[in-house]
């Protein structure tokens, strides 16, 4: 088991860190963290492949329920 930083995982994909902790999330990958460190299994992301997600989008109907709120 070898445990790799966000940070590494995300330059060696080629994708941002945020990137990477999404598809960590959806794909309910192992994480470690704590206050100073947040690290995933390799293995896991070497399984999902280069793939890209696709940004959450929020429906018209909540987009307007969110600002009604402000």
């Amino acid at each position: 088991m070898a445990m790799t930083s966000v940070s590494k995982l995300a330059d060696d994909m080629g994708m941002s860190v945020n990137d990477v902790r999404r598809i960590a999330r959806n794909s309910g990958f192992y994480r470690y963290k704590d206050a100073k460190v947040e690290l995933y299994k390799r293995e896991d992301f070497e399984s999902f492949g280069g793939e890209k997600m696709k940004k959450r989008r929020l429906s018209k109907e909540h987009k307007a329920k969110l600002l009604k709120k402000k």
